[in-house]
């Protein structure tokens, strides 16, 4: 009968790689079968505000500490509502929402780089 590794031995061998690896871009190998695990490099931490949630006065405001290329607000059955790009270097976006109806909506963030940001809000 060939040697078996516990569940809990195998995470807590990948646990302890993954930590105690001070390169965030490589792989480990578990035993001799060749399991591996790609490791890629960390994404920063970006931070994300939109308030007030729930939007109660009719503007909602979009913050980051990165450059937003384009807003869009979608309703809930995925109908983009607003579309709005701004220039380079935008961190601040101030969006008039008083026209719409109450209910639940996606603000979809496009930034600079490429990435989409993705959050939910209320307009009461």
């Amino acid at each position: 009968m060939k040697n078996v590794i516990p569940l809990t031995a195998i995470l807590f061998f990948l646990v302890s790689s993954v930590y105690g690896n001070s390169d965030p871009a490589s792989s480990i190998r578990i035993g001799e079968y060749g399991f591996y695990a790609y490791l890629g490099p960390e994404q920063p931490e970006r931070s994300i505000e939109l308030f007030p949630n729930p939007v109660t006065e009719g503007r909602l405001t979009v913050s980051s500490s990165d450059n937003i290329l384009s807003v869009q607000i979608l309703n809930i059955t995925g109908k983009v509502i607003f579309n709005q790009d701004y220039p380079p270097n935008t961190t601040t976006a101030e969006i008039e929402l008083d026209k719409q109806e109450k209910g639940i909506y996606l603000v979809r963030i496009n930034f600079a780089n490429k990435e989409i940001h993705t959050e939910k809000i209320m307009i009461k």
